[in-house]
């Protein structure tokens, strides 16, 4: 018995056999040989069925890790190219009002769009009802403070320069004017103002109550907004976003690498909301007694979470935890159109 153990050792080590065979197991104090098992055909396709599917598995993870890095990417370099040229602030000067202690009035006519541009600090835009533009700085140097006129544009020169160093500011403006604020680092609020807001942030919060229309780029930020016009774009790499609209033919754009999305408003005829997130929930609430949409959903791992009875047209399959293919629904007479895709996200829909 031994010597026959021998001999299937000295075969099975031979280079010149190729045969792909295990190795045999010599149990002790047996002594018996273990034939390698047999697996059938059926078997043998299910395993390559499950190693094709984790290898998709992982493809997926490593697409979405891509993609994560390359949203990353274009957003740094967004900010990094911004050219804060603009034409309409070439050339002199139509009107100029020089501070003093920190504070400067420039008289006008009506809503101006107001720009802003900080390195380091906090600003603060609310809305007044006076025919005039006032500026106030604190926490920086107070002197040669002024504010340029170029058409129904204004911005701010803190000595000599277009950007604030460090420090706060306090800008009121006109009702109905626009805003466009643009920071390496800081915390930034605007409030009723009306007009539209323009946001272009490394680092810091972003509060934005009673404007137009937001479109706000963010690396990393926490972002809170109201709009009452119909267009809003949220592009943050890594924050929170919460928005609230009030406008049914809504146009909302959202885009985030490892952020979250919290949506109140209604949608119904000519909305679109769109919304892709790597990693990060989706929690939408319109208003159930104004809305009306058609709904799909694409996730790798994540689940649909309906508070809202959504009439589903067709659903996923999974296999092995995945999600495969989309998910389809209906609320109302399907008016609208939401789409929303979450890597490794879950899909919130309830009442508002």
């Amino acid at each position: 018995m031994i010597g026959s153990i021998a001999l299937l050792y000295t075969f099975l080590a031979t280079p010149s056999v190729a045969v792909d065979v295990r190795a045999p197991r010599i149990e002790i104090p047996d002594v018996r040989v273990e034939a390698p098992p047999f697996a059938a055909p059926d078997a043998m396709t299910a395993e390559d069925d499950q190693d094709e599917e984790d290898e998709d598995e992982h493809q997926a993870e490593r697409d979405a890790r891509r993609s994560q890095r390359e949203r990353l990417r274009e957003h740094r370099e967004e900010m990094r190219g911004r050219d804060d040229f603009d034409p309409a602030f070439s050339g002199p000067p139509t009107a100029r009002a020089k501070g003093k202690n920190g504070s400067a009035t420039l008289p006008v006519k009506g809503p101006v769009t107001f720009r802003l541009r900080v390195q380091a600090g906090e600003a603060e835009v609310v809305a007044s009802s006076k025919p005039q533009v006032a500026v106030t700085v604190s926490g920086t140097a107070k002197d040669d403070l002024q504010l340029l006129q170029y058409g129904d544009r204004v911005e701010p020169e803190f000595g000599g320069r277009t950007q604030l160093r460090h420090g706060r500011v306090r800008i009121e403006l006109p009702k109905g004017s626009s805003v466009d604020f643009s920071s390496t680092s800081g915390d930034v609020t605007v409030q009723d103002v009306g007009g539209d807001v323009r946001v272009r942030t490394m680092s810091g919060d972003v509060k934005i109550a009673g404007a137009r229309t937001a479109d706000v780029n963010s690396i990393s930020s926490d972002v809170n907004v109201n709009v009452t016009g119909p267009r809003l774009r949220l592009h943050v790499v890594s924050g929170n976003v919460t928005a609230a609209t009030s406008d049914p033919a809504l146009n909302l754009d959202f885009e985030s690498a490892s952020g979250t999305l919290d949506w109140t408003g209604v949608c119904a005829k000519g909305c679109r909301l769109s919304a892709q997130t790597v990693s990060g929930d989706i929690r939408l609430q319109p208003d159930a007694s104004k809305s009306s949409f058609e709904l799909s959903y694409a996730s790798h791992s994540g689940d649909l979470r309906d508070e809202l009875n959504l009439s589903v047209k067709r659903a996923p399959t999974r296999k092995h935890g995945a999600m495969s293919g989309w998910l389809e629904a209906v609320y109302g007479k399907g008016e609208g159109v939401i789409e929303c895709d979450a890597f490794s996200g879950d899909l919130i829909v309830k009442k508002k």
